[in-house]
């Protein structure tokens, strides 16, 4: 094939993408302009799916635009601009310029950051204008993409990402060689340790080791938390708790692992006129740093690994947790849930991420392989089946097939129990 029919080829390629990109934008707008209620879930799951669908157009385009040799360098661009930002980042950048948007010279920008000036320039030229923009000659500026920077978990996030993640990925390949392109599934031999050398602690440990790195994960998991809401609106927590005659002293819900509070809080509004007890449980280090109330929500400090000091609850509610752990972890603390859970009386709810077959969306196969660094993962409903199966539970039903997400419910009781809620 001569150079003229590739770039037919890429031409064609080009125009294909551009009619579904262009259908995919119009449908994403119809569904965006036809008045979605925030409170409607599967109205904002259709408009999320077709969100989705869009940014696999965008994708699309972007490789029939770059073409086989561009998509090859695509790689230095990538990694190379989050390394520029995450140096202004800590550079200050982000928190010197105007918020209003007005410009601000890169000379007045090192003098203001005490900073080398050529220096400051280089490294903005290639987040030129992902995220801030360049009105005149060195004249730079906020966009919203750098602004959100701004919040400190979206900030903690990102730093938390690329301290953490990045040198994971690099040593990826090199770690999979090593053993034998095995899936890893030990919390002391994964990338995350072999990357960052954690003398034989798993990736938590090592974390709370360090007060600053494990506050940017705990960001990070909060603005996770805020970006995927959905999960804990996916089950009909107020119908099915209204089925049941319960008194002041009922244990309705235990939100184990927790976090801030965020998803119990919310699943206690819903269900405000319920009478009931609702338990957030989380390691004694994050309970004690909850500043926030969390109104008629009791805050109980528990490792999962231990014995569940709250027996018969109604529901036992474990939200994006079991995917940071390996099986064996996993079935550990499914084991000490199930132990304390009342045959007929109790369920589990296990909020996560239920991996599709076939071609799935970008986020979902990136979450994936975050939680492979450090021997975690995303599961199939065939593999909860087997996880909640060794652990003496049975899956009853998947709730949340709402579209633009893979996040699901899966509600399991006792074996050979009937839940009566």
């Amino acid at each position: 094939m001569d150079i003229k029919q590739i770039m037919t080829q890429q031409h064609l390629a080009i125009i294909a993408n551009l009619q579904e990109l262009t259908a995919a934008v119009g449908a994403y707008s119809t569904k965006f302009e036809s008045s979605v209620s925030v409170d409607d879930p599967v109205a904002m799951g259709e408009l999320a799916q077709s969100h989705v669908d869009m940014l696999g157009s965008v994708k699309q385009m972007q490789s029939a635009v770059y073409g086989p040799i561009n998509m090859v360098t695509l790689h230095f661009e990538e990694f190379f601009r989050s390394a520029a930002f995450r140096s202004l980042l800590e550079m200050g950048v982000v928190d010197a310029l105007p918020v209003d948007g007005s410009g601000m010279s890169a000379t007045d920008l090192a003098e203001k950051l005490k900073v080398d000036e050529e220096l400051l320039v280089r490294l903005l030229r290639i987040v030129v204008p992902t995220f801030f923009t360049e009105s005149s000659i060195e004249v730079y500026a906020h966009t919203p993409n750098s602004l959100v920077y701004l919040f400190p978990p979206l900030r903690g996030g990102f730093i938390m990402m690329y301290d953490e993640y990045g040198p994971s990925s690099v040593k990826l390949s090199e770690f999979l060689k090593k053993n034998g392109y095995q899936n890893p599934n030990s919390l002391t031999n994964n990338p995350y340790t072999y990357a960052h050398d954690t003398k034989g602690l798993n990736m938590f440990e090592f974390l709370a080791k360090d007060p600053i790195r494990f506050k940017n994960f705990n960001d990070a998991m909060q603005a996770k938390n805020m970006q995927s809401s959905w999960p804990y609106n996916l089950f009909p927590f107020k119908e099915e708790l209204s089925k049941v005659e319960t008194t002041d002293e009922t244990v309705l819900l235990i939100d184990i692992g927790g976090g801030n509070g965020q998803a119990v809080t919310a699943i206690r509004e819903l269900c405000h006129s319920i009478k009931g007890r609702m338990i957030l449980q989380d390691q004694a280090q994050v309970i004690e740093e909850i500043t926030d109330p969390l109104p008629n929500v009791e805050k109980m400090p528990h490792d999962f690994f231990a014995t569940q000091p709250v027996q018969g609850a109604l529901i036992y509610y474990i939200r994006r947790c079991l995917h940071d752990w390996p099986e064996n972890e996993c079935v550990a603390i499914l084991k000490n849930i199930a132990a304390a859970m009342k045959p007929r009386t109790s369920r589990l709810l296990i909020s996560e991420i239920v991996m599709p077959q076939g071609e799935i969306d970008n986020e979902t196969s990136w979450y994936d392989i975050c939680m492979l660094m450090f021997s975690g993962m995303e599961r199939s409903e065939k593999q909860w089946k087997a996880l909640l199966h060794k652990s003496g539970l049975t899956l009853l039903q998947i709730h949340g097939a709402i579209g633009g997400s893979n996040h699901r419910v899966l509600e399991a009781v006792l074996k050979q129990s009937t839940c009566i809620i």
